[in-house]
């Protein structure tokens, strides 16, 4: 029997349960990985702008936060605007908080999550643009991301939500209030109402927290 969920079949991690997976990626091989799952040539990675090296509010060390994907495609982001330097504040601040140095930004704040059954993300042919694309379902905005140590040592994919406010810089914000921010959480298929949620980059068991 075939089921149909919403998150991805990796180890989800707990920050105060798990320590970091012990196996990390590198992003080029995320990047070939998933050109191969969307029937596409290996272009190598197409980083968007300049990686930007951030003060660290932990460390001596910056965290470094590239983009792989263009914002700018998303009429909400303004070439060179607020909206672009506050998604990498927001990033950067959660890679602070973990204690993590490199952070890839794959998805500007969106409003759709890949839809997966028994572990694989759903595709479907895209007559309009002649390729596969992923099949999607509503979600809350989010932005999509990896984190590391280095872009040769990843270690966590997830989402960090965030709500369009046009009080604050930039038009966004951290969702700070996921009980009555989050709409769209699927119960049954396990989803918290949560402000962020990642998952280890390999299906190895996670580490439980030392101490």
């Amino acid at each position: 029997m075939t089921t149909s969920i919403f998150r991805p079949p990796y180890p989800e991690f707990h920050d105060q349960v798990h320590d970091f997976p012990l196996k990390s990626v590198s992003l080029e091989a995320l990047v070939q990985k998933k050109a191969a799952g969307r029937r596409k040539r290996y272009a190598g990675v197409q980083v968007w702008g300049t990686p930007k090296k951030m003060t660290s509010s932990r460390s001596k060390e910056p965290v470094t936060v590239t983009w792989i994907v263009d914002p700018t495609q998303d009429e909400r982001y303004e070439p060179d605007g607020p909206q672009i330097a506050t998604t990498e504040e927001i990033c950067r601040e959660e890679a602070d908080r973990l204690g993590l140095k490199y952070v890839v930004i794959r998805g500007a704040a969106h409003e759709t999550k890949n839809i997966y059954v028994d572990g694989r993300t759903v595709t479907v042919w895209d007559a309009s643009t002649g390729r596969y694309q992923n099949m999607q379902r509503e979600a809350d905005s989010h932005f999509t991301i990896y984190m590391g140590r280095s872009k040769t040592e990843l270690l966590l994919q997830g989402h960090i939500y965030v709500v369009w406010d046009s009080q604050k810089f930039g038009g966004l914000d951290k969702m700070t209030d996921p009980v009555n921010q989050r709409k769209h959480v699927s119960a049954e298929d396990g989803e918290r109402p949560v402000s962020h949620e990642y998952w280890s980059l390999t299906k190895d068991p996670l580490p439980a927290k030392s101490g």
